[in-house]
């Protein structure tokens, strides 16, 4: 990787401090909706900058997001049962 692509550490400063309020939001509001919004807000933030989606070709990021969504399906689907036998 050449000098030009690599990240300053300044933009996963930024990355990390957004996370954090983004966190101490939902935390503070804590309804449904701003806790599902933050959560697809805050995987988009570590997909692209902590994983280094947002410089790849858009199949693979399609490939990658649509994995993530197919797993969050199959476990949401596998836990909801077990859930309501309780």
């Amino acid at each position: 990787m050449d000098a030009a692509r690599v990240p300053a550490y300044r933009t996963y400063w930024i990355a990390w401090l957004f996370l954090l309020i983004l966190t101490l939001v939902m935390v503070v509001l804590s309804s449904p909706v701003v806790l599902l919004a933050g959560m697809t807000v805050k995987a988009a933030v570590i997909l692209f900058w902590f994983m280094h989606l947002r410089s790849e070709r858009v199949g693979l990021v399609a490939a990658v997001l649509a994995a993530i969504f197919v797993t969050g399906f199959l476990l949401f689907g596998l836990l909801v049962p077990d859930g309501r036998a309780m």
